[in-house]
């Protein structure tokens, strides 16, 4: 009888070397696209995980955490006219009403200076991440914080905050624009630390300002990462594959 070669097994010996070539070609610099779409998709997932475990937390009991009661009656007691109008300002970064004229006006520039898939991908990670806070606020319809009158009204859900998802969705964005345009290592510094710096301000006003409780703006800082992360994948795998196919 003629012996047959049996096909590789995946239990063969060369198995854990294939998977090593895998993982090396896909963190390579030659593989762009293969690193950015496993980056993302990594970045991704751990940030879908830690909302997921952090909403079971959440409403695994009916009533707030001491965590979360505790920074809101310390919220009261740091309140006064001039820190009050401090934080009504800076709260307005993550409205709509900054929000929309902000988004126009990024999209505006980025035509101008043809950066067009870009633009298009910004406008869309801003209007989805709205979409998205939205119907997770459907979904999960969580009470706002009544330990004391909120000093602003709001009618919507309390979980995730739409302020800390949106605000971080749109300077966030403005962060990773900066990473797509530029390869100035300083200027991508200063981008991530003022996004931050947005980002973490207009979380804190949510909370000073009564309208929700801690564990609201931290789901609206993983939501709204979670996004950025999708839409600036998006931008890099698009903006490499125009490359690839020109030529250049």
């Amino acid at each position: 009888m003629v012996s047959r070669r049996r096909p590789p097994s995946p239990l063969d010996s060369r198995s854990p070397s294939r998977v090593r070539n895998f993982l090396r070609s896909r963190f390579s610099r030659e593989e762009t696209l293969g690193l950015y779409l496993t980056v993302g998709f990594l970045v991704c997932a751990g940030l879908a995980v830690t909302f997921g475990l952090l909403a079971g937390e959440v409403f695994e009991h009916k009533n707030p955490g001491s965590l979360d009661r505790w920074m809101t009656m310390h919220a009261r007691t740091l309140q006064n006219p001039v820190s009050d109008a401090l934080a009504r300002s800076i709260t307005t970064l993550g409205d709509a009403r900054f929000l929309v004229v902000a988004c126009l006006a990024t999209v505006v520039v980025l035509y101008h200076q043809k950066h067009r898939v870009a633009g298009l991908l910004f406008a869309g990670s801003v209007i989805g991440g709205w979409l998205l806070e939205t119907l997770l606020k459907i979904s999960y319809h969580r009470s706002r914080p009544d330990l004391w009158p909120a000093l602003v009204a709001e009618k919507t859900a309390s979980f995730p905050s739409g302020h800390a998802t949106m605000a971080t969705v749109f300077f966030g964005g403005i962060a990773a624009l900066v990473f797509h345009l530029s390869k100035s290592r300083r200027l991508r510094a200063a981008a991530a630390a003022a996004a931050a710096v947005f980002i973490l301000a207009v979380g804190a006003t949510r909370i000073f300002l009564g309208a929700h409780w801690l564990t609201d703006v931290l789901a609206g800082f993983l939501v709204g990462l979670f996004w950025v992360a999708i839409c600036a994948t998006g931008t890099e795998y698009f903006a490499k594959r125009r490359v690839r196919r020109s030529g250049v």
